[in-house]
């Protein structure tokens, strides 16, 4: 009886240990985020709206971008749930959106930010440094035919 209640406490011991060196592992892991994305963010311009492509090596972020904005690459990372890419316009004024949010399953949101307009203004003289844009985005599924 006493060999059958030492087994049974090591048994427990080394279950406790697994589930929580799983549980750690698991907490520490990126979320998965590869894959189409519908995407919207509201700016001082209104809504706008496009596809994110999204390619992810453990928690490196490559991609593309399809939208009223055009075609950029699409570059960030993605820590547990905390989710960070940046679209890079080039062109004739090249600029960049920053978006940083969360991932709750197969939509994530945030805010984002607009770096690499000269001065802060637009082409009316506007401000367009952001105080409190919000974007959101909803994973699509495979083979789906999503428009901008």
């Amino acid at each position: 009886m006493r060999k059958s209640r030492r087994a049974y406490f090591w048994l427990l011991v080394f279950a406790v240990m697994f589930g929580q060196a799983s549980v750690a592992e698991t907490a520490s892991r990126p979320a998965s985020v590869s894959g189409k994305w519908q995407i919207s963010w509201e700016a001082r311009l209104g809504t706008a709206r496009g596809t994110v492509q999204l390619e992810q090596a453990e928690s490196r972020l490559t991609g593309s971008y399809q939208g009223q904005l055009g075609s950029p690459k699409v570059s960030g990372t993605i820590e547990g749930k905390n989710v960070s890419f940046t679209l890079d316009f080039q062109g004739a004024h090249p600029f960049s959106l920053i978006f940083r949010g969360v991932v709750d399953g197969d939509k994530m949101a945030g805010k984002f930010a607009i770096e690499g307009v000269e001065g802060g203004y637009d082409q009316h003289g506007e401000n367009v440094r952001p105080s409190n844009y919000t974007w959101s985005a909803v994973r699509q599924p495979e083979g789906s035919g999503a428009r901008n």
